[in-house]
């Protein structure tokens, strides 16, 4: 038996494809067998020791026994398992990173979106005509010109001219650092990073 099992080792050194073969038909199964212990995966588990017949080949002309050859296929399929956990970890934790990042970028996007909108509404309102603030700030909750003129008992001429003070003011302060468009019909609609902050009512 261990003169057989010789003539098989020197079969393997010398490159026969039938002492491989043989060789493949006797460990594969107990191979899979082994990595399955480390991954559930049965598919990744043969890919394993796939490679490890195929790192056999490449090194068939260092194994001196059957024992080496044994120990050797156990060892690279261990090893192969090994690796693609660790890769699935990195992948894993790199990609719960990412979502992570993103996500925290997003919501420093959207704080500064915010800060900025508020930030442009309240030094506008701070350099308008005391009437005009609260013509400004009534028209920014959402009230028409009726209303307003009611509220503050105004005619509603007066609503709509301190209205286009208090816009005037206001694209003078967004004009360094935001963009503002006039849609087809007549609302002004802000943006910050391509985002729309402020939405105007119509004049």
């Amino acid at each position: 038996m261990q003169e057989q099992t010789s003539i098989k080792i020197q079969g393997l050194t010398v490159g026969d494809r039938k002492v491989y073969q043989q060789i493949f038909d006797t460990f594969y199964h107990s191979l899979c067998l082994f990595t399955h212990r480390f991954i559930d995966d049965l598919s990744v588990c043969e890919d394993c020791v796939q490679e490890a017949f195929i790192s056999l080949w490449d090194n068939r002309e260092e194994m001196a026994s059957a024992a080496h050859v044994k120990s050797f296929l156990y060892q690279v399929s261990r090893n192969n398992a090994l690796n693609h956990l660790k890769h699935e970890r990195v992948k894993s934790e790199y990609m719960a990173k990412g979502v992570q990042e993103l996500e925290s970028q997003v919501c420093f996007i959207n704080y500064v979106i915010e800060e900025e909108a508020e930030r442009i509404l309240a030094e506008t309102e701070q350099e308008l005509a005391p009437k005009c603030r609260e013509i400004f700030k009534l028209a920014m909750q959402g009230k028409d010109n009726e209303e307003i003129a009611r509220l503050l008992g105004v005619s509603e001429n007066t609503v709509k001219t301190q209205k286009k003070i208090a816009y005037k003011k206001l694209k003078q302060k967004i004009a360094e650092n935001a963009d503002y468009t006039i849609e087809s019909s007549g609302w002004w609609v802000i943006t910050v990073f391509d985002k729309p902050i402020i939405t105007l009512i119509q004049l």
